[in-house]
Order: C-alpha cells, then sequence, then structure tokens
C-alpha cells in the first residue's frame, strides 16, 4: 500500500517518505500481531501465475463477448437457465476467485457459492454458456493460480 501510495502521489520529500515508511511498518506490525496475515490473505505466489492466467482469461472474456453480442442481436435464442458447477479449489479464496472467473466472462453470472461442498451456482444465458460451464479449463487454471493441481 506504501509503495502505491507514493507511486500516486508525487510527493517525494524526506519528511513524507519516513513518516509513510513508519506508518506502513507500524500497520504491518500491528496485523501481524493480530494473526491477519496469512497465506489465503494474499499469497505471494499468486503474483507469479498471474500474467499467464490473467492472458488466457482476457481471451476467453473477449470470445464470450461475441456470443453475448449475437444474443443481443437475436433475442429469442436466451435460454436462461441456472446449474450448479463444482469446484476443485482447495482455499476459499480459490473457489471465490473460481466464482469471479466465472461471472467475468460475459454471459454467466455467480450466483452462491457453497464453500462446504465446492459448489458455485451460476446464471447462464443460453444453453451454450451453461454447458460451457462443464469444461474444466477454466477449473483447472483457477486451481493453477491457486497452486494446487485439480
Amino acid at each position: 500500500m506504501f509503495s502505491l501510495w507514493l507511486l500516486l502521489s508525487g510527493h517525494y520529500t524526506g519528511l513524507l517518505l519516513s513518516l509513510g515508511f513508519v506508518s506502513a511498518l507500524g500497520v504491518s506490525m500491528i496485523a501481524s500481531r493480530m494473526g491477519v496475515l496469512d497465506d489465503e490473505g494474499l499469497p505471494m505466489a499468486v503474483f507469479v501465475r498471474l500474467p499467464k492466467v490473467a492472458l488466457w482469461l482476457t481471451w476467453e472474456i473477449l470470445k464470450s463477448n461475441w456470443a453475448v453480442v449475437k444474443i443481443i442481436f437475436n433475442p429469442a435464442s436466451a435460454q436462461p437457465q441456472l446449474t450448479w458447477v463444482q469446484g476443485s479449489q482447495k482455499t476459499a479464496t480459490g473457489l471465490v476467485t473460481y466464482a469471479n472467473f466465472i461471472t467475468l466472462t460475459p454471459g454467466t453470472v455467480s450466483v452462491d457459492v457453497e464453500e462446504a461442498d465446492n459448489y458455485i451456482l451460476v446464471h447462464a444465458l443460453t444453453d451454450d454458456f451453461a454447458q460451457g460451464l462443464s469444461d474444466p479449463e477454466m477449473d483447472a487454471r483457477v486451481s493453477q493460480l491457486e497452486g494446487t493441481k485439480p
């Protein structure tokens, strides 16, 4: 957060830099003492794997956008439905990331997450979108991002 503030503020005086550093250090020490710094809160290893997954997700979003555009021009082809999708993620963060990836791709929206059973309730705009949810690639990519094997 300190780096982001420094980048966005444009103020580089010695007093502000030292006070900002002391503040960031103090907040980190308090958070550590509270026990809120854990691997699930901010897993740093995710940042290494994120660019590869982000490029793939961007491509999936573009493909889904094109499919939604076709539905907009032919609204009779819409067949809204709810379907359950099972995730193979080992952590709550991984499951929520999977649900967010589903929501980011147009034509599908994650409605509910059942963390105990690793299920996500998804609203799909068409039958094709609902069937596309059974493709294990997104689940595998999120598991890879999480650092586990599906």
